[in-house]
């Protein structure tokens, strides 16, 4: 609803409240304009027209031009389908490559999408991820891999040699001690 405005009323502020009502009682308010506007029914109309006339183009088109348009949707599937092939194949080359790099399933898997994807921010985050259990798993080969520290202290493995040269007590005590090494040592046999 349109509101008045008491400013194009003159004095109204200091008029008194009976006064204010008379004063709006006798105000008059210029019709809107509505020039920039289209009535609803002429709106309603031309709506009408224009789907009856849709509606007699679509029945007029010819088989030619409907089999045009199928065509051109088929196309457009085909592109679609093609485009996801082609980013699945990719994915699946990049993945045997990071899988060939010794990756987890998962985090080759992640990386090869990230990579078909472009997101080169998550392929170098994943290739950290990968580098970091790379590092751990070198290092529990190499501590797999290295020899027993041996009980003389020198870093050195006990031969024969020196067991021989070991008093029978010290031979008595490495047998308690380190009996798996003194049964490598002797074969069982002394």
């Amino acid at each position: 609803m349109a509101k008045i405005d008491v400013s194009l009323i003159e004095g109204y502020e200091s008029m008194t409240p009976e006064q204010k009502i008379t004063a709006l009682e006798g105000y008059e308010m210029a019709d809107p304009d509505y020039s920039g506007y289209v009535k609803k029914d002429v709106f309603d109309k031309t709506a009408s027209e224009l789907a009856s006339t849709k509606k007699q183009l679509k029945e007029k088109m010819t088989d030619d031009e409907a089999a045009k348009q199928k065509e051109q949707e088929e196309r457009e599937k085909l592109q679609k389908d093609y485009e996801a092939l082609l980013h699945k194949t990719t994915v699946s080359e990049h993945k045997a490559k990071f899988l060939a790099m010794d990756y987890d399933e998962k985090l080759a898997q992640e990386t090869a999408e990230a990579m078909a994807d472009g997101d080169t921010d998550k392929v170098f985050a994943n290739q950290q991820k990968y580098l970091e259990a790379y590092g751990k798993k070198v290092r529990a080969e190499a501590l797999k891999d290295t020899p027993k520290p041996t009980p003389d202290g020198d870093g050195k493995i006990m031969t024969l040699e020196k067991f021989r040269k070991m008093s029978p007590q010290e031979r008595y005590e490495y047998s308690v001690e380190h009996p798996t090494e003194y049964k490598e040592l002797y074969g069982g046999n002394e």
